[in-house]
């Protein structure tokens, strides 16, 4: 179920984090994976390319020598970015909003626009958004507005590749325990989402790559423009919110 024998990969921000696990889950499923990131990376079945993934042209040259490697492309995993959350509209800068929009949106859009010229019929470009994309996060500023427009941009290139016959969708993880997360010390986004989460814990980057997986595999053939929370339910609402009922309501009856 969901093998990818003899599908083509790129996958951008693959070195760490969720990009790796999804090289490592891909690269046992049967498929041949170029795996794209500025800091050198060793994954057996997988092949390294160093790029800045917020420069169009090095975009369009991981594409291109993915098909130099491997004869063609399959799937676009668009999952490089930067994290920049804690910062607040006081803390903004014209220097951090642009870099931000560079790496985490230009890619992206970017991704789609070779992704579609490269990508053969039947093809799938998987963007990573992120859960904070799809609620308000205080201090989100630059980093939630970037993985906002991610998810609209995965609907908009849903539309215009779907007569390629090439699928566009969105993961969105809620807080995965990734260098990102816990190379900081004492990081009270830990304990935080860990209480917000109706799962009660923070992802492992396994459980995220596995949707990717799914996404990738000719089984989500029919899947395109989904925006696909994997947060543990942190989305779906607050995990607790007490409340005590007004004084009219009366075993189960209100009384006007």
């Amino acid at each position: 179920m969901f093998g990818l024998n003899n599908k083509v990969a790129v996958v951008t921000g693959g070195a760490s984090g969720i990009g790796r696990a999804i090289v490592e889950r891909f690269v046992e499923a049967g498929a041949r994976v170029l795996l794209v990131d500025r800091n050198e990376a060793a994954i057996e079945g997988a092949v390294f390319h160093r790029a800045d993934i917020s420069n169009e042209s090095e975009i369009r040259g991981m594409l291109e020598r993915a098909v130099g490697e491997f004869g063609h492309v399959d799937i676009l995993i668009n999952n490089a970015g930067i994290q920049p959350l804690g910062v607040s509209f006081n803390d903004l800068t014209p220097q951090l909003l642009q870099r931000t929009l560079e790496v985490n949106v230009h890619s992206v859009a970017f991704g789609i626009k070779h992704g579609g010229q490269i990508l053969n019929a039947g093809g799938r470009i998987i963007n990573t958004g992120s859960f904070v994309g799809m609620i308000g996060s205080p201090s989100g500023t630059a980093y939630s507005m970037s993985k906002a427009a991610v998810i609209h941009l995965t609907r908009l290139g849903a539309i215009e590749l779907a007569g390629k016959g090439i699928t566009v969708n969105c993961v969105c993880p809620g807080t995965v325990l990734t260098p990102a997360v816990t190379d900081i010390p004492n990081n009270p986004e830990i304990p935080f989402v860990s209480r917000a989460t109706p799962l009660g814990r923070l992802a492992q980057p396994n459980e995220i790559a596995a949707v990717f997986h799914f996404l990738a595999s000719d089984d989500a053939s029919y899947v395109t423009g989904a925006i696909i929370p994997v947060d543990g339910g942190i989305t779906a609402g607050w995990s607790e919110y007490p409340l005590t009922p007004p004084a009219n309501v009366v075993e189960g009856q209100w009384h006007d």
